[in-house]
């Protein structure tokens, strides 16, 4: 499917990374219809014509984020957070495309409930986006229909918020098949069920200082390799989302050396906080799989560096404060934080665990690629005229009362951050500026490789 957009010719912006990291050059950036058509240094004659001209006044210029892993709940569940509020925390993120997971009801099992779904976003969404289809027994059929509509299948290995795990390895390995026959790959949720309730039978009084005990390292590390052995067996492509553990983060590695079509991402909670923080953030801190060890911390970081974790997602999953609050085992797993992709990213890099390069790279181009989402990621012509311009400098404090996010909390409440975007430009159009959305609705499917039956 073509998308348009406007023109525009953005001048004067300065190149990534800014000082001390690299020298910096000054860019005009011409987009027409939609799509980057130039980009060149100041002084080097890209011809203007008469395309409007948003003057950059020396902002560092990226391209839009892309986070290959959100929960808007909606349609279902609106009142958590929506595709009105939550393609405005992306862009408040420097967010410019997301792919996401239907993980209430109405699941997206088949190819009239994903076309249903498609359009609810699509009169709602102000960034462009991916639709997940729901990998379950009762979308089996429907996966060749589906696949040229969504960039993955979703399966949940382990039982996490809005549905259960599989405990059944024949089950699973149908799943996989399937998924193969119909040429698209598999995002996995992986902690092995039985470990999951195990650990909850041996922690029936636990906190969420034990939440890592209860949804164990183990856990992840055997529904990991359990899933790259079905990879092995039915030629399925697997994505495996929010990595949380040094092992598995072993596993990925190992698979991806053994030329095997196995790729991962994480979360910048897991890159940040580790299961020490339970006393101070408390139910916060509750998110599936659960937020480990520093060591793990650690390794993650690692992996993101080498490029073991493909892509940065934030696994974005807000719910009511209230809700959070409730006892330990009552109280809903996941956080915001799509609201702060772009900062806390840049984070990474002032505080000097990721080079620039790498850390910008894991969230545009990377992030795209590792879901085949072509178009996305790049300050090159041909690609989408998605900008973000942002002042590497200021700082600000993390408020997650002035967030966009329904939730109105934050694990990163209080943090100082900078990097927060100041003018994002979705294909052309200014769609946030000084502070506050720009524009309503606008946002488009994202395009599509073909599928490619294994």
């Amino acid at each position: 499917m073509e998308r348009r957009g406007p023109s525009l010719f953005v001048r004067g912006a300065r190149s990534y990374p800014p000082p001390p990291f690299a020298a910096q050059r000054t860019l005009d950036i011409r987009i027409v219809d939609g799509r980057i058509d130039g980009v060149s240094a100041v002084g080097t004659n890209l011809e203007r014509g008469d395309l409007p001209v948003l003057d950059a006044q020396g902002l560092t210029v990226i391209p839009g984020l892309v986070d290959v892993h959100v929960h808007f709940r909606d349609p279902g569940l609106e009142h958590k957070e929506g595709w009105d509020h939550g393609s405005a925390g992306a862009l408040h993120g420097g967010v410019t495309a997301v792919v996401e997971v239907q993980n209430n009801p109405p699941l997206s099992t088949s190819r009239k409930a994903l076309e249903e779904r498609i359009a609810h976003v699509r009169t709602r969404s102000r960034i462009d986006f991916g639709c997940l289809g729901n990998l379950v027994a009762d979308s089996v059929d429907e996966l060749a229909a589906m696949a040229p509509l969504t960039p993955a299948f979703k399966c949940f290995l382990g039982g996490s918020t809005g549905l259960g795990g599989i405990l059944d390895h024949d089950a699973l390995r149908t799943l996989f098949a399937a998924a193969a026959r119909a040429g698209r790959m598999i995002v996995a949720h992986c902690e092995k069920e039985e470990l999951l309730r195990e650990g909850k039978d041996r922690h029936p009084d636990a906190t969420v200082a034990e939440h890592h005990l209860v949804r164990s390292h183990a856990a992840e590390v055997e529904s990991i390799r359990e899933s790259i052995e079905l990879v092995r067996e039915t030629g399925a492509e697997l994505h495996v989302f929010h990595l949380s553990s040094a092992g598995g983060v072993e596993l990925v590695r190992a698979a991806r050396r053994e030329g095997l079509a196995v790729g991962a991402s994480t979360g910048p909670n897991y890159l940040f906080l580790s299961c020490e923080d339970a006393g101070r953030l408390g139910n916060l801190l509750k998110v599936n799989p659960s937020i480990k060890t520093p060591a793990d911390r650690a390794a993650l970081r690692a992996a993101l560096a080498d490029g073991t974790l493909e892509a940065l997602g934030t696994d974005h999953a807000p719910h009511p404060l209230e809700e959070k609050l409730r006892p330990y085992a009552k109280a809903p797993s996941g956080m915001p934080s799509v609201d702060l992709l772009w900062p806390l990213t840049w984070e990474l890099v002032r505080t000097g665990a990721l080079d620039p390069h790498v850390a910008l790279e894991r969230c545009t181009r990377g992030a795209a690629r590792s879901l085949h989402l072509p178009g996305k990621g790049e300050l090159a012509p041909g690609f989408d005229g998605d900008l973000v311009l942002f002042d590497p400098q200021t700082t600000r404090r993390v408020i997650a009362s002035e967030l966009p996010s329904r939730s109105k909390w934050s694990a990163f409440e209080g943090l100082e951050l900078s990097g927060f975007p100041e003018i994002v430009i979705r294909r052309g159009e200014i769609v946030w500026n000084d502070g506050s959305v720009q524009c309503r609705a606008g946002g488009e499917p994202l395009l599509l490789e073909p599928p490619r039956p294994r």
